[in-house]
């Protein structure tokens, strides 16, 4: 268990835990750490919530949103932004699957990357603005353990979109009903216990938005890719504030 939550904290953020087993990693430790991916959104929520919380003593709630995003995109090394900068690029620029996922794995960054990420910020940074005026922390902490669930939900009986393989291989190809079970219990049980009846639209348009999410990256890709899934956190966290901030407002 403590190896699985290892490799997921290693692999999603710049943290990691001392100690432990050094031997090399299998594909299938690959995928049982899915089951621990949103206890690393829980990891990263709580550093965002505990920051904002802090520096709203001195700085406005706007200012505090971007700090906040700031501190999240450093944590995670822009890993699930780069994911949708890339599938933003695919999609716009090519016109049939192998096209899109050749734009995909180059590594320069296009218009249609550059103009996915500065929405994606924004959208972000406006709903955190007005969780922070709300008070509302809860949000910030639950929300990213639901955007990492949606990866592990994204990648369950879905091929592999890649022939040559990818980063996200591994995951995709090994992952199973145990990693989907303990994942979403995972999430479930700090959001429904920190956000109660507010947890449940949430949780209805994050459903929504995994089953378009599926059904896209197979009609434009083929199946799945570690881009996809980056992406697909990306999508789900804007979909999670943009709901729980509007839930404040009644």
């Amino acid at each position: 268990m403590i190896r699985g939550f290892r490799t997921a904290l290693a692999f999603l953020t710049r943290l990691s835990l001392p100690g432990g087993d050094k031997g090399p990693l299998q594909a299938e430790d690959l995928a049982r750490s899915f089951a621990f991916f949103p206890a690393v959104g829980l990891v990263v929520g709580c550093l965002q919530a505990a920051a904002a919380a802090a520096m709203l003593r001195f700085l406005p709630a706007p200012l505090t949103a971007v700090w906040a995003l700031a501190l999240g995109t450093w944590l995670t090394r822009g890993l699930h932004l780069d994911g949708l900068a890339d599938v933003a690029d695919g999609v716009g620029g090519g016109f049939d699957p192998q096209k899109r996922l050749a734009i995909m794995k180059d590594s320069r960054v296009g218009a249609f990357g550059v103009m996915a990420v500065g929405l994606a910020l924004l959208l972000k940074a406006a709903a955190l603005a007005h969780l922070l005026e709300a008070g509302a922390l809860a949000s910030l902490v639950i929300v990213p353990a639901v955007s990492r669930c949606a990866m592990v939900w994204c990648s369950f009986a879905m091929p592999y979109a890649r022939s040559e393989g990818g980063l996200g291989k591994p995951f995709v190809d090994h992952v199973g009903r145990k990693e989907v079970g303990w994942s979403t219990a995972a999430t479930l049980l700090p959001g429904v216990g920190l956000l109660g009846l507010r947890f449940v639209p949430v949780l209805l348009t994050t459903i929504l938005a995994i089953l378009g999410l599926r059904i896209l990256s197979r009609r434009w890709l083929g199946g799945i890719t570690g881009d996809v899934l980056g992406a697909a956190n990306e999508a789900v966290e804007i979909v999670g504030y943009t709901v729980a901030a509007a839930l404040v407002l009644h």
